[in-house]
């Protein structure tokens, strides 16, 4: 898992600091690193960066 910090904040704790999978990891889900509750699977977090670097818009997440 890697710690980084994104322009998202946790729905529990209101932080900004994720744990992110590796490649290597089977569980790809993403989850706040001070108080570990999911945001979101690593595929759609993927598909949103995606698209928002085409459109130049900030990543938004619903969850």
């Amino acid at each position: 898992m890697l710690k980084v910090t994104l322009e998202l904040r946790c729905n529990v704790c209101n932080g900004e600091r994720f744990m992110l999978p590796t490649l290597e990891e089977t569980d790809q889900t993403i989850r706040c690193a001070e108080c570990g509750a999911f945001k979101c699977h690593g595929d759609d977090l993927e598909r949103v960066l995606a698209r928002d670097s085409v459109t130049q818009r900030p990543a938004r997440l619903a969850s």
